[in-house]
C-alpha cells in the first residue's frame, strides 16, 4: 500500500484511533434524542432581573440602610409632631426666646413658642417643596431630555426654548410667575420648575447621545425595536445614575429659594400657622437673640445640614446601584 493510501486510511472520518470502524459500533447502546430547541435557547447562567440587582446592592450596603432608616424616622417625625399644630400658638409657653431644659428639649423661639414643634413643622413644609420641586425637575428634564437626545432634528427647537428661558434671571422669572399668580406654593414651584428641569435635561440628553449608536441600541434597532421602547429598556439604565444624582441638591435648593422669597417678603409661608426652615432662620437672623441663644442658629444649621448629608448619601448609594456594571 502507498503512502498516499496509508494516509487517506488513517484520516478517515469512518476509523477511529484503535481501527475499529464506525459500522462496528453497536447501534442499540444509543438513544437518538432529536434536536432540543428550549433547551439550546436557555442560558446556562442564572436569571438576571436588573430591579432584584438593584433591590440586592442596596439592602446590603449599611451605609444606605442607616441614612435611609434615618430619613423615614425625619418624616415621620415631622409628620407626627407638629400634627394639629401652629408653629407660633396663642397661648404659647413664653414671651420670648428661652435656653433648651427638660420641659423644652429644643428650647423656645423668638416669640416664646416652642421649638422643637417650630422645627419639625417647619421641617416638614420644606420637604414637602424640596420633593415636589424634585419630582417635577426629574420628571420634565427626563422626558424632554429623552427627546431632546435620541431624536436630533429636535436640537434646534430645544436650543431656542432653553436660551429663550435662560435669558432671563432665575429670581426675575421667579418673582414675575408670583406676581402674576400671587403668593403660593404652586407659583413658586411653577417658577423655579420653568428653568430648574433645563440642566436634567442638558444632562440626560448628552448621556443619551454616548449611549445611542452602541451595539446593542443598533441591534435593537435593526431588529424592529420601537424608540420608546430602546430608550427604556436600553438607554435609561444607563443614565439612571446621573438622572438621580441630579436630584440629590433638592433640599438644598429649597431652602435657598424659601429663604430668599422669605427675605423679599414673597415667602408662601406665613410663620404664624405654618413656617418652614427659610422662614425660620429669617426669623432668626436679623435679631441679635441668636448671640445669646445660640441654639436658635444652631439646631436649623444642624438639621439643615443633616437632612442634605442623609440625601446625598441615600441618592449616590442608590445612583450606584443602578449602575448595571455593578450588578455583577
Amino acid at each position: 500500500m502507498s503512502n498516499h493510501q496509508n494516509k487517506n486510511t488513517n484520516t478517515s472520518p469512518l476509523v477511529a484511533k484503535n481501527n475499529l470502524a464506525v459500522s462496528e459500533i453497536d447501534s442499540s447502546l444509543f438513544e437518538v434524542v432529536g434536536i432540543r430547541k428550549s433547551e439550546s435557547e436557555q442560558l446556562a447562567s442564572k436569571p438576571y432581573s436588573y430591579w432584584k440587582a438593584v433591590a440586592k446592592l442596596l439592602f446590603t450596603n449599611w451605609t444606605f440602610i442607616i441614612c435611609a432608616t434615618l430619613l423615614v424616622i425625619i418624616i415621620a417625625l415631622s409628620i407626627i409632631v407638629p400634627w394639629g399644630k401652629q408653629a407660633v400658638p396663642t397661648n404659647r409657653p413664653g414671651v420670648g426666646p428661652a435656653a433648651p431644659s427638660k420641659g423644652h428639649i429644643f428650647g423656645l423661639g423668638m416669640f416664646g413658642e416652642d421649638f422643637w414643634i417650630e422645627m419639625w413643622l417647619g421641617i416638614r413644609t420644606t420637604l414637602i417643596l424640596a420633593f415636589t420641586l424634585a419630582f417635577i425637575q426629574l420628571a420634565i428634564g427626563v422626558l424632554l431630555g429623552s427627546i431632546w437626545g435620541y431624536f436630533r432634528q429636535t436640537d434646534i427647537f430645544f436650543i431656542q426654548l432653553t436660551n429663550f428661558l435662560t435669558l432671563v434671571p432665575q429670581l426675575i422669572l421667579l418673582l414675575f410667575i408670583i406676581f402674576v399668580f400671587n403668593v403660593g406654593f404652586w407659583p413658586i414651584v411653577l417658577g423655579v420648575s420653568l428653568q430648574a428641569w433645563i440642566s436634567i435635561a442638558s444632562t440626560v440628553r448628552v448621556q443619551i447621545m454616548l449611549v445611542k449608536n452602541t451595539d446593542y441600541n443598533v441591534a435593537s434597532l435593526t431588529l424592529g425595536s420601537s424608540s420608546t421602547r430602546i430608550i427604556h429598556k436600553n438607554i435609561l439604565p444607563k443614565i439612571l445614575p446621573g438622572i438621580v444624582q441630579a436630584g440629590i441638591f433638592a433640599i438644598p435648593n429649597a431652602i435657598s429659594v424659601d429663604a430668599t422669597l422669605t427675605f423679599l417678603n414673597f415667602g408662601f409661608v406665613d410663620g404664624v400657622k405654618k413656617t418652614s426652615l427659610g422662614k425660620i432662620l429669617n426669623n432668626i437672623m436679623p435679631d441679635t437673640d441668636w448671640q445669646v441663644f445660640p441654639h436658635l442658629l444652631i439646631i436649623p444649621i444642624i438639621f439643615i445640614s443633616m437632612i442634605s448629608i442623609i440625601f446625598f448619601l441615600v441618592a449616590k448609594v442608590f445612583a450606584d446601584s443602578l449602575d448595571p456594571k455593578n450588578h455583577r
